[in-house]
C-alpha cells in the first residue's frame, strides 16, 4: 500500500493520510537502519513541519520559525509552547518527541493540529521524504 505524497488539512480524510505516513516512516527507518525524515511543505511565509522517524522507534516532530515574520514567529512560538513543545537550543525552532510505542494516531493528531497552527491556511501540502544520508525514500 502506498502513502499519499500530499496532505489536505481541510479534508477529514487527512487524519488517515498522516497516520499512514507515520507508519510508513517508522517502517522505512527500521528497514534502512537510518532515520527517515518527511518534510511537509507550507504556504508562502508559513512554517513547514518535519516528521523524523528514528531507528530506535522515536518519532520527532519539528518546526523551524527562523524564517517567519516577527509577528508570525511570536504567535507560533507561543502556540507551540502552550502545546508542550520544547524550544530548540538555538531558539529558532521547536520539537515534540514521541517515545517508542506511542500510537501513530497520537503523532498524526499532533501533526495535523500543527499544520494550521498560528493561522496557517488549510491548503494542500506536499510531502517529501529522505533518509539520514539524504537519499530519497519512496512512499509507494
Amino acid at each position: 500500500m502506498g502513502v499519499a505524497t500530499t496532505i489536505d488539512p481541510g479534508d477529514f480524510d487527512s487524519f488517515g493520510v498522516v497516520a499512514d505516513l507515520v507508519l510508513a516512516l517508522r517502517s522505512a527507518a527500521f528497514e534502512r537502519g537510518a532515520d527517515v525524515i518527511a518534510t511537509v511543505s507550507a504556504p508562502p511565509d508559513r512554517h513547514e513541519l518535519h516528521l523524523a522517524a528514528r531507528t530506535g522507534g522515536h518519532v520527532v516532530l519539528g518546526v523551524r520559525i527562523d524564517d517567519l515574520t516577527l509577528s508570525r514567529r511570536n504567535v507560533l512560538a507561543g502556540a507551540l509552547a502552550h502545546r508542550g513543545w520544547d524550544v530548540d537550543e538555538d531558539r529558532d525552532g521547536f520539537t515534540r518527541r514521541f517515545p517508542p510505542g506511542t500510537e501513530h494516531t497520537a503523532v498524526a493528531f499532533e501533526a495535523l493540529e500543527v499544520l494550521t497552527l498560528g493561522g496557517a491556511p488549510p491548503e494542500v501540502r506536499t510531502v517529501s521524504v529522505v533518509d539520514a544520508n539524504g537519499a530519497p525514500v519512496p512512499l509507494d
